[in-house]
């Protein structure tokens, strides 16, 4: 007979193993009624809690989804960030793919603390956290009052500051690209670049089904100028899809700057190897890595202070680097530009 687990209750119940994981610990976030129905099943399957053992290792697990996330240049600078201070402070570390929740849990339990890069899962989260050792994402979100920590870059923020910027260079019509959708980093962009711009600015959207699509933005474009939309700049949602605007605007033979401003980022070294070179926000992303195991190095020693008990939520601030790809306002010819491309109005 297998032995009862969180997981078979939680089966059974038909709760999360984040609320079972709660009501057996006594912490806050379930209701007393859910707390003896946990307990009280618990019981029934002869459920015998983990005693955490004290670890017998220095090392770290780093947990990824999978190959394409772990391959990301973001998440290759955030690792990157790791194993540095990793050496620094005296940690091993331990890389894995893994997207299995009993596998996290079981990597957890054998090491020191864990790092959660880029988007996981909500079970293998929940089942790091469970651990009861420390652990830290390195991602755009986690679930609500999930107790471990997060560090993650200002998104919401660093679109503001565009917004800003472009404002203060007197732009009134700018394009949000988002290039592939789906990225909460690149939804929270746009929520900063709207407050921003409030009542000052037009903004529209521009989606590509894939980064480098290049061969869909004259179609964007001509949904975007028959809502009667005129675009002097264009706001991306990565480096990659800022070169790709780019690109196309100047192959329409619009100049950038001096007709249409686009703005990356990220700040990824091909940032300054296209020309002109791109204005972009510069992400802490190697600085999110340092933060990370730092979190985890003061949490293992308690020192933390008064909020030891209270998990963190930390952003690092971006940086806006100008160059050569912003401007004040041109005045783009994009009817004529679009005609010239195939991309006129039927």
């Amino acid at each position: 007979m297998a032995r009862p687990t969180v997981q078979s209750i939680a089966n059974e119940l038909g709760l999360s193993k984040f609320a079972v994981s709660r009501a057996l610990s006594g912490k806050s976030g379930v209701s007393e009624g859910t707390r003896k129905l946990v307990e009280d099943t618990a019981k029934r399957q002869g459920y015998q809690p983990r005693v955490l053992r004290q670890a017998s290792t220095n090392e770290l697990a780093v947990i990824v989804r999978d190959a394409p996330t772990a391959n990301r240049e973001l998440w290759i600078d955030v690792r990157n960030g790791v194993e540095m201070q990793a050496m620094r402070e005296g940690f091993s570390i331990r890389m894995a793919e893994s997207e299995d929740a009993e596998e996290v849990a079981e990597m957890a339990e054998n090491s020191l603390g864990v790092i959660l890069l880029g988007p996981n899962r909500r079970s293998v989260m929940e089942a790091a956290c469970a651990s009861g050792r420390p652990v830290v994402a390195c991602c755009h979100s986690i679930p609500p009052l999930l107790e471990i920590d997060q560090v993650t870059g200002s998104d919401e923020e660093s679109g503001a500051v565009v917004g800003e910027f472009l404002l203060s260079l007197e732009h009134r019509d700018i394009v949000y690209v988002h290039g592939q959708t789906g990225f909460p980093g690149r939804e929270a962009r746009l929520r900063g670049l709207l407050s921003a711009v409030e009542g000052s600015a037009r903004v529209s959207e521009l989606a590509l089904s894939k980064d480098y699509a290049s061969s869909e933005f004259v179609p964007a474009m001509r949904r975007i100028l028959d809502e009667g939309a005129s675009p002097t700049a264009f706001f991306c949602g990565s480096d990659g899809v800022a070169i790709t605007c780019q690109s196309e605007i100047l192959r329409l033979g619009l100049s950038v700057p001096g007709d249409v401003t686009v703005v990356g980022h990220a700040d990824y070294p091909l940032a300054t190897q296209v020309s002109p070179m791109l204005t972009t926000i510069h992400m802490p992303h190697r600085e999110i890595g340092l933060q990370a195991v730092h979190m985890i190095r003061n949490r293992i020693s308690q020192s933390i202070g008064p909020v030891q008990h209270l998990s963190m939520r930390v952003q690092l601030v971006a940086e806006l680097i100008e160059r050569e790809s912003s401007g004040r306002p041109g005045t783009p010819d994009w009817e004529g530009c679009l005609s010239r491309a195939g991309g006129a109005a039927t």
